[in-house]
């Protein structure tokens, strides 16, 4: 069995990431199960995926209650310093990680303890190997297509002629709606028609604390649409003209942003951290090149490009070619990855 100790979730990436692979396990009778709770409000998804994780779901509720069997192989969500936000560490554990800072020396020590560490972007793996952690695997977040696709039809126009912006992500410095807001409001000083549809509820709210999102003057110009299941994004992101990432770090490659562009947004990103694959990958219609660096190493995007960004999308101007890469970013090449690991795990335990 593969054991996985974060939850499953429609409302927060891990929680995401976990139902993804779920689902990819029972289609392919995977023996599978989480060891987190589960609240089954938070798992909103159609009927038919809903009883597709019926195994899953009973199989977690034995796990949580029995000794692993021998053979049963454990992977631990991982983030900043290499800690757990579910169980405490232990050595000779597989780790699945996102984190958004360099290491200190002692989470350095804690990820060579790990038999192996998933990395959720480039940007995650070259650092650990850098700190001359040898039990590295690349891995990236993938997007299930069947739902986060163009639509057929033309995009809805909810709001008349009126210039949609799209911001996600839950609220906290590093994903930049500081910066979202000081660009929105230029640009809405010289196109006032202008709309900014947020996406930026999450369950930490304390995340945001001391974060200056100032909204005065533009509250008939922004609708925050709270927290929305996942399977119904797709509508929200077609509605929108383009979607706009200035975040200063990805441990990952920035779900939201992918899910985004696969719905046929163009995206304006950031060019540092985890959204550098998405970059690389031709996937990001305006990359923001102006980069200064932090005292962590990571970016801070220029308000005046973003402006200039949204000009240029406005009016469809210096657009690089983009398309989603489906091959790449797909969720079961993320559950086929930790397959992988489990099978060599069981032999090596063999």
């Amino acid at each position: 069995m593969i054991l996985i100790d974060w939850g499953i979730s429609s409302f927060y990436g891990w929680g995401v990431y976990g139902l993804n692979l779920a689902l990819q396990w029972a289609g392919r009778n995977v023996e599978a199960a989480t060891l987190d709770p589960i609240n089954r409000a938070q798992v909103a998804v159609d009927p038919l995926r809903a009883r597709a994780i019926k195994p899953f779901l009973a199989a977690s509720a034995l796990a949580r209650v029995c000794k692993p069997r021998p053979g049963d192989v454990r992977f631990s969500c991982l983030g900043n310093e290499c800690y757990s936000g579910v169980t405490d560490l232990a050595p000779g554990r597989n780790g699945l990680i996102f984190f958004e800072k360099p290491f200190s020396r002692e989470a350095i020590r804690r990820a060579k303890e790990f038999d192996v560490i998933v990395a959720g972007s480039t940007w995650n793996a070259d650092l650990l190997k850098s700190y001359g952690c040898t039990n590295v695997v690349t891995s990236f977040q993938g997007v299930d297509t069947s739902i986060f696709c163009p639509s057929p039809a033309p995009p809805p126009r909810l709001f008349g002629d009126r210039f949609v912006i799209f911001s996600g992500g839950k609220a906290e410095p590093r994903k930049g709606q500081d910066l979202v807001l000081k660009a929105f409001r230029a640009f809405v000083s010289r196109h006032p028609d202008a709309l900014l549809v947020t996406a930026w509820a999450s369950p930490w709210q304390g995340l945001a604390r001391g974060m200056d999102l100032d909204m005065s003057g533009l509250e008939d110009k922004i609708i925050d649409i709270r927290s929305v299941p996942n399977w119904q994004m797709p509508a929200i992101y077609r509605a929108c003209d383009v979607a706009l990432f200035p975040n200063r770090s990805e441990g990952g490659t920035n779900l939201v942003a992918m899910e985004a562009i696969a719905c046929g947004v163009p995206a304006i990103v950031s060019r540092n951290t985890g959204h550098i694959d998405l970059i690389d990958r031709g996937m990001v219609a305006y990359p923001l090149d102006r980069q200064s660096p932090s005292e962590e190493g990571i970016g801070e995007s220029d308000v005046e490009e973003i402006v200039a960004a949204l000009f240029d999308a406005l009016h469809e101007q210096q657009w690089r070619p983009y398309s989603f890469d489906a091959a790449t970013f797909s969720w079961h090449g993320a559950a086929t990855v930790l397959e992988g690991i489990a099978e060599q795990r069981q032999r090596v335990a063999a």
